[in-house]
């Protein structure tokens, strides 16, 4: 029994398994086109951009007041009358400063040449204060680019101010740790700043002897970039990277210039146990600048009164403040940082989109349909990547939204050419038999009625009839797959009527012979009816067929009617006669084929 109805099962679905087959494997190889795409990067610049405006579109968050950073501005510089900062001046701004007790200060400028006269009191500072870190530029094969840390501070004082931009000169990642030419492994600015603060709250700081090793801190370990990590491909991953997760808001820190600092006009709150940053924020006069599409604002873009929303630009001071207030949310808010999926599981991602678009274009097949299934399922995969990126999750949308609607697209594409032809061969399969039955089959009928009145020679000539109307069959059929049957396109339905019920009449039928009385038909009442050209079609050859099964199923036919008439928006045709059926057609209960009103 189960055989049974597991063989039902496949004969009816067989038909459309034919059909999906030709649909599903175009949805395929665009879904590996996709896949291509993405690995060869191709695609990098798009996820890139879709990351950053992810970023960008998130809710607000609360300011980090546990950051601090202390601009030297254009008017502090013109105050003093110099630039860069002299010494005495940066130490007096330092001192101010620990006045505060600050947790740690971090010092975003070079002061690696000691030739200013007042060098003496700042290194005494530089001595005195174990909490401050200062910097250094070490990354990088280019020696013009690298810059000596301050002779005063040790090591362990010390953090690179290394920022890492990608190809198209965006920000969205922060350096941790790196090999220097010297061979030893050290570490960033933004990272010691954070280990430092973090250990007043009891969160210790772990690392292997490898720059390229896990770095924890407290119980969290900080997720390290990789070249393939989310939408890059083949990216530099020297050292201990780390996408950078902006804070959400235009205003993430608090700011105040070197001048409010040293004429005491910044509340000692602000300052006590707090990260302390200190750092060029004069773009005239120093061009410590990155750029990102990520954050609502900054110091610089709300300075200039930039209004645009294509990019906002950073001071590098910005910068380190973004990636200590990451890690120090971490530790102690358990804010997410930005991780992703292993690439299986992302490429896993992307077929699965695909076949989801493949499936609504085979199972919803109308254009509007599927359209507006691939807008819903697209609006919802770009709420659900959205989604898991405000909980730090950043997944491939941009190859997920190809292949979903690429591949939904082209399976509906040649789903409907292969549904198309398949019902062209069945429409084809149709008129081939109406064409035989209303023709050869009817002659034939007329023959075997009356065979045994015919002579020989009379049977020679039907014979020679009907294989001449076998052959016009074959003849008309190959015309019509050429060119199209255009009589029924071009020709009003009443006159193409008239035309089928003078050839039939015509033909050599024995229930034609009896009869007496045609009453002449009327079908001007279909004259205005909208019809098709395949409603025509099956129209005249219900008359046709009618008007045969008088000739060939009737006898002592004397009176035939055709009537055609409308009610409202009903149309009936009718073929009435008088006749008797023979006993083929009662055993048999033939008639018409089609749907019609009428009798025969």
């Amino acid at each position: 029994m189960n055989i049974k109805v597991n063989a039902g099962f496949w004969k009816q679905i067989e038909p459309h398994a034919k059909v999906w087959r030709v649909g599903i494997l175009p949805g395929l190889v665009v879904i590996g086109l996709v896949a291509i795409a993405r690995i060869t990067g191709s695609l990098q610049l798009l996820e890139l951009a879709t990351f950053d405006q992810f970023l960008r579109s998130r809710p607000l968050e609360a300011p980090d007041t546990r950051v601090v950073i202390v601009g030297i501005t254009e008017e502090d510089i013109r105050l003093v009358g110099k630039y860069p900062i002299p010494d005495r001046e940066l130490a007096a701004l330092l001192r101010t400063l620990q006045q505060y007790q600050p947790a740690a200060i971090g010092l975003d400028l070079f002061r690696d040449l000691t030739t200013d006269p007042d060098r003496a009191e700042l290194a005494q500072v530089f001595r005195n204060s174990p909490n401050l870190i200062g910097i250094e530029a070490d990354v990088g094969s280019s020696a013009l680019l690298k810059v000596k840390p301050p002779p005063e501070l040790p090591d362990t004082q010390v953090g690179l101010a290394d920022i890492v931009i990608d190809s198209d000169g965006k920000l969205r990642r922060c350096l941790l740790a790196s090999k220097v030419s010297s061979g030893q492994v050290k570490y960033s600015l933004s990272l010691l700043l954070a280990a430092r603060y973090l250990r007043t709250q009891a969160a210790t700081f772990r690392h292997g002897t490898r720059a390229s090793d896990p770095i924890r801190l407290g119980s969290i370990e900080l997720p390290r970039f990789r070249a393939s990590t989310g939408g890059y491909v083949q990216a530099k991953a020297g050292g201990n990277q780390m996408l950078l997760n902006f804070r959400s808001h235009p205003n993430p820190f608090r700011a105040v210039s070197m001048t409010d600092v040293l004429k005491g006009r910044v509340q000692p709150e602000w300052i006590r146990d707090r990260i302390v940053l200190v750092g060029v924020t004069a773009p005239n006069s120093q061009n410590d600048t990155v750029t990102t599409v990520a954050t609502k604002g900054s110091l610089l873009t709300d300075a200039i009164g930039t209004t645009g929303e294509d990019y906002k630009l950073l001071y590098g001071v910005e910068n380190h403040a973004h990636s200590i207030s990451q890690i120090i949310s971490a530790v102690l808010d358990h804010r997410p940082l930005l991780r992703n999926w292993s690439k299986s599981v992302e490429y896993l991602w992307i077929v699965v989109w695909g076949l989801i678009g493949i499936v609504l274009g085979l199972l919803l097949q109308s254009p509007w349909k599927t359209f507006l299934g691939l807008a819903v399922s697209s609006a919802g995969l770009i709420a659900l990547s959205y989604g898991l990126i405000t909980i730090g999750w950043w997944i491939p949308v941009v190859p997920a939204l190809l292949a979903l609607s690429a591949a939904g697209l082209t399976t509906l594409l040649f789903d409907r050419d292969a549904r198309l032809l398949l019902e062209q061969r069945s429409l084809t399969l149709q008129r081939t038999y109406d064409a035989v039955h209303n023709g050869p089959l009817q002659t034939l009928a007329a023959m075997l009625r009356s065979l045994d009145d015919l002579s020989a020679e009379k049977v020679r000539s039907q014979l020679q009839n009907l294989n001449q109307e076998l052959r016009s069959v074959y003849e008309s059929m190959q015309q019509a797959l050429v060119t199209g049957d255009q009589r029924y396109t071009q020709t009003p339905i009443h006159e193409l009527l008239y035309q089928v019920y003078e050839n039939t009449l015509k033909r050599d039928l024995p229930g034609f012979a009896s009869i007496l009385t045609l009453i002449p038909p009327d079908f001007t009442p279909l004259k205005e009816c909208p019809l098709s050209t395949d409603q025509k079609q099956d129209l005249c050859l219900f008359l046709e067929e009618a008007l045969c099964n008088v000739g060939n199923h009737t006898i002592n036919v004397s009176c035939l009617d055709v009537i055609c008439r409308r009610d409202k928006n009903w149309y009936a045709l009718q073929v009435i006669d008088n006749g008797l059926l023979t006993s083929a057609l009662k055993t048999t209960r033939e008639g018409t084929r089609r749907t019609g009103d009428g009798s025969g």
